[in-house]
Parts: C-alpha cells; sequence; structure tokens
C-alpha cells in the first residue's frame, strides 16, 4: 500500500498463467510424459517467461512507461503457477477515457484471417468457460449463476460502469467459432465469452494472459486484496475418537514445492519498500 500511497491508484491488473502446451516444455518431454510429469521443467520455463514479461513492461514500455510494479506468483491446485501483476504507468500513458482503453486491450474475436496465430490463442486460451446453461457444472458456477459474470453483455463501445470497472467493446458482429465444452461437445461463442486481452502480449506468449484496466480509485482496493489473498488451501478430514475432526492446512502442489526449492521468487516490487525498525 505505500506504492499505492505514493503513485496514485494502479493503471493495469495482469493475469499470466502457464500453457503446459508451450514448445519450451513440450520438446524436453521424454516419450510417454506430460508436463505433469514434470514439474521442474514447468516451473523453470514460466520463471523465463516471468522475467520476460517484467521485462516487456518495464523496459520495453509495451503499456508506455511505468512508475511501479507490484506481483505475486501463486499456483493453482492441479500444478500450474501464474502471476498476477499490478502496473502503475506514468501520467502520460494512463488509461483515461475509453479511446485509450481500447488501444491496449480487446474484448473480441480477433480476425482470424488477418491475426491466425492470435486467433488460435484466443481461442484456446481466452475464452471463458462457456457455463451457465451450456455447462452448469463449471467451476465458475456459484448457485446457478457464473460467479465471473460471464455471458457479458454485447457493447457497441467501451464505457466505465459506475462502479469503476470498465466495459469492454463487445460488439455484435456475428463473428461466432466452435469450441469445446467440457472436453465433449461443441459450443459457438461470440464476444461475449471473451476475457480481456492486449494484442502483442497474447501473440507473444501464447497462454491465458488476461489485461485489465483499473479505470479507477474505488478497484484499487480489490486489486492489492486479491493479489494478497494468501496461498491455496486445503480441508482434510480424519477420525479420532470416533469424533470427525477438520483441518485447515496449506496446500501445495509439487511446482510450487519445485519453485521454492529453487528460491524463485514469490512476490516482487518496483520501487522496493523495505520497513525500518525505529530504535529508541
Amino acid at each position: 500500500m505505500a506504492v499505492a500511497r505514493y503513485f496514485g491508484s494502479v493503471d493495469l491488473f495482469i493475469t499470466m498463467t502457464t500453457n503446459p502446451n508451450w514448445p519450451e516444455i513440450q520438446c524436453e518431454l521424454l516419450p510417454g510424459q506430460t508436463s505433469y510429469d514434470r514439474p521442474d521443467l514447468v516451473a523453470r520455463v514460466f520463471k523465463l517467461k516471468l522475467e520476460e514479461l517484467i521485462d516487456d513492461i518495464y523496459k520495453r514500455k509495451v503499456f508506455g512507461a511505468v512508475l511501479a510494479y507490484v506481483y505475486v506468483v501463486e499456483f493453482q491446485k492441479r500444478g500450474l503457477p501464474h502471476i498476477h501483476i499490478l502496473v502503475t504507468l506514468d501520467r502520460n500513458f494512463q488509461l483515461r477515457n475509453p479511446s485509450d482503453i481500447d488501444s491496449c486491450i480487446s474484448a473480441q474475436w480477433p480476425d482470424a484471417q488477418k491475426y491466425p496465430l492470435l486467433f488460435e490463442t484466443i481461442k484456446s486460451c481466452m475464452v471463458h468457460g462457456p457455463c451457465g446453461n451450456i455447462n452448469l457444472n463449471a467451476p465458475c458456477m456459484k448457485n446457478g449463476i457464473c460467479s465471473k459474470g460471464y455471458p457479458k453483455p454485447y457493447q457497441q463501445s467501451t464505457s466505465i460502469a459506475e462502479d469503476g470497472y470498465p466495459l469492454y467493446m463487445r460488439p455484435d458482429n456475428h463473428r461466432k467459432f466452435p469450441v469445446t465444452v467440457h472436453h465433449q461437445t461443441m459450443h459457438d461463442v461470440d464476444n461475449q465469452w471473451i476475457i480481456p486481452y492486449n494484442f502483442y502480449l497474447s501473440l507473444k506468449y501464447n497462454c491465458h494472459i488476461n489485461v485489465e484496466s483499473v479505470a479507477t480509485f474505488k478497484t484499487l482496493k480489490y486489486c492489492f486484496k486479491y493479489i494478497h489473498k494468501g496461498p491455496d488451501r486445503a480441508m482434510l478430514q480424519y477420525e479420532l475418537d470416533e469424533i470427525k475432526t477438520y483441518i485447515d492446512g496449506r496446500y501445495i502442489g509439487a511446482p510450487e514445492g519445485i519453485w521454492r526449492t529453487f528460491h524463485f521468487a514469490l512476490h516482487e516490487q518496483f520501487p522496493p519498500v523495505v520497513r525500518l525498525q525505529v530504535c529508541f
């Protein structure tokens, strides 16, 4: 919060998740192996991708000059590492209006003929669900409703809602493409199901990389709470003296264990903030 207090509100909230089909992983697997058999390989490759992403954001300035950033590395229960990044841009590069947001964030299908590689990435990594009546057993479903708010309503132009969250342009341009639902059936999805992304980053990294605009100061508290929510936990049940007791314990998968064994950083921020001891 010291970073936010000094530099002001965050401008971008970026999430990147490991793609187990990255060629850097697949080329090193032995016959019959999958990425889940090599957590050390997954951790090393993701570490390299993470460093490259930070260089793109801070050194190469793909979004403009950066004043500060904070990131944390987390791990899904199935093991794949992912990162949450908060980026504060220089005042001259902040996303102040809908046209600024449209210049670096899209939430619609790309042109399959013009950008074939990007299209395949969006189709495989950036389509939410589908959930709802199409798949009631989707992980995002809570009490029969998608907890993420999908499918999103059509938007002819980008706007900013009263709660501070941007409503990205999702035109009803009749672009529908089939995606696999629950590893079985195919269903046509349109722009209502596309997760916001950046053209350059999605094309370069070929993975799930969600880019969101933090349009107002109201969303700042949520972002910082989200990235500092702590590690995954699991509920264990056992029987002791015929009384069922539950233990709330840490859940650590193989990639996280490898990550910690290699002493890779789980958190980083720029500029660094050090809490000094006060002596009397």
